[in-house]
């Protein structure tokens, strides 16, 4: 008998395809039928890592049943939150995962063999948790590869992202000395990192629709480089971007009365950019008006399928209160200061701070719109009131040469909720666009779970829950 997984820990499944077959890599511990003809359990290979949120790079760590530096990782997809269908977390809170590879050898590994998969043996599949996951695999297997499959889920991309990475390396003077491995990926992003002799250097890919990101980072790193990672190399068509290490650690995990330095940096940056949204939108970003917002958030309430996914309580909450979120808008946007740079999911994660300096970094859904609404997404990263006032004290006093005390205490006020409603439209936008719109991240719903955000802020402001 195994040990329990511990709390808070992730189960990750194997899906270890046969290179011709529609068959996959099972324990070889048992038959598919036993002697009274009935369909036996068949296992997928599996790794329990002791967090809820590990990078692929610890997963492949754990990984044996695979050449995991010979052989690309496609796809990782969240097959379980860990969650019960109450939204309670199960007693082990134990969040689940499907690691996808790509095919490999004919040969399978020893104490592992190869089941053929028809709907009758992924019903049987262990664990259970992966069996829907497995299933839309093989119909792609069998029909061909989803049109929103990402290009690095597709057999070929890694091997051209690492010629090109390990090129680049060399021409600047940092030439890898390792191998180039694959740090962390889902239907967002990709992330490379190798080794140099003066630290590693990572490479990333975002999705067609953030495409903009290399080009962007670049930019903005020339005109304030200390604010942003060093790039070394992009290209743009591609949408590949080539960095050096950041060189400290995320601001998320050091002490929360450290959050005020992530966002007076980002303020110093939204500011560089003010009056100057040309350039930017030149570079591919959209201009995102809060024009536009108010008119989309009373648009919402005439969209049958948006409302009849909500709650009838989320649903009768938002039709009261459209018409005020939407003059919400209006407001912030005669305050002031105009539009300019905006990140879009800027958190204390997304930053990293060391040596008295902060840089921002992941900058995927940048785009121009109101400086304020990135407060949304970074505020309530902490249950402590203390923190949440401090950090828009300081955000504010950046932009205090932009209007009165009154007037920019007004704007952050609003920016809470008026940034929910920002990323509402966003989720609206993001999800038809991701395969299963968005379960494989545990992303389905976040428009609904945005939209209780800004009713909730609307009501209560920055004393809202998380």
């Amino acid at each position: 008998m195994t040990d329990p997984p511990p709390a808070e820990s992730c189960l990750v499944s194997l899906l270890v395809p046969h290179p011709r077959r529609t068959a996959v890599l099972v324990a070889d511990d048992t038959r598919s039928f036993g002697t009274d003809g009935q369909l036996r359990r068949s296992r997928l290979p599996t790794v329990v890592l002791p967090s809820v949120e590990p990078l692929l790079s610890e997963i492949l760590d754990c990984v044996d049943v695979v050449e995991t530096g010979t052989t690309a990782v496609l796809r990782q997809v969240i097959t379980s939150t860990g969650e019960a269908e109450d939204g309670q977390p199960h007693d082990n809170g134990q969040v689940t995962l499907l690691v996808e590879f790509d095919a490999g050898g004919t040969e399978a590994p020893r104490g592992w063999t190869w089941q053929e998969l028809d709907s009758d043996t992924i019903a049987w599949l262990e664990p259970e948790t992966a069996r829907s996951a497995v299933a839309r695999w093989a119909r792609e297997r069998a029909e061909g590869w989803s049109p929103l499959r990402p290009a690095w889920s597709r057999p070929g991309w890694l091997a051209r992202a690492t010629s090109w990475m390990v090129e680049q390396m060399a021409a600047d003077g940092r030439p890898a000395v390792g191998a180039v491995r694959q740090h962390q990926l889902w239907s967002l992003s990709v992330v490379l990192r190798a080794p140099t002799a003066d630290g590693d250097v990572y490479f990333k890919c975002s999705a067609d629709g953030f495409r903009h990101e290399a080009v962007v980072t670049r930019a903005l790193a020339e005109r304030t480089p200390d604010l942003f990672p060093e790039v070394i190399a992009v290209d743009g068509a591609q949408g590949w971007l080539l960095m050096r290490d950041l060189g400290a650690p995320e601001l998320g995990d050091q002490d929360e009365s450290l959050w005020h330095e992530g966002v007076e940096a980002h303020a110093a940056i939204q500011r560089s950019w003010l009056h100057r949204t040309d350039a930017l939108v030149d570079l591919g970003l959209p201009v995102r008006s809060l024009t536009d917002l108010a008119a989309q958030v009373e648009a919402m309430a005439e969209d049958q399928v948006l409302m009849g996914r909500a709650s009838p309580d989320l649903r009768e909450r938002w039709l009261a209160t459209a018409p005020a979120l939407a003059d919400s808008c209006r407001q912030l946007d005669e305050i002031g200061p105009g539009p300019t740079l905006v990140h879009g999911d800027f958190h204390p994660w997304n930053v990293v701070f060391g040596a008295g300096a902060a840089r921002v970094f992941d900058w995927t859904d940048a785009a121009v719109s109101h400086p304020f609404i990135d407060l949304a997404t970074y505020v309530f990263r902490t249950r402590d009131l203390a923190v949440r006032r401090k950090v828009v004290d300081r955000y504010l006093r950046t932009w205090s040469t932009e209007g009165g005390e009154g007037s920019l205490s007004e704007a952050a006020a609003l920016g809470l909720v008026v940034g929910a409603l920002y990323q509402v439209q966003v989720y609206r936008a993001l999800l038809p666009t991701l395969m299963g719109d968005g379960a494989d991240d545990d992303m389905v719903g976040a428009d609904l779970g945005w939209m209780n955000r800004s009713l909730t802020r609307h009501h209560t402001g920055v004393e809202s829950p998380i």
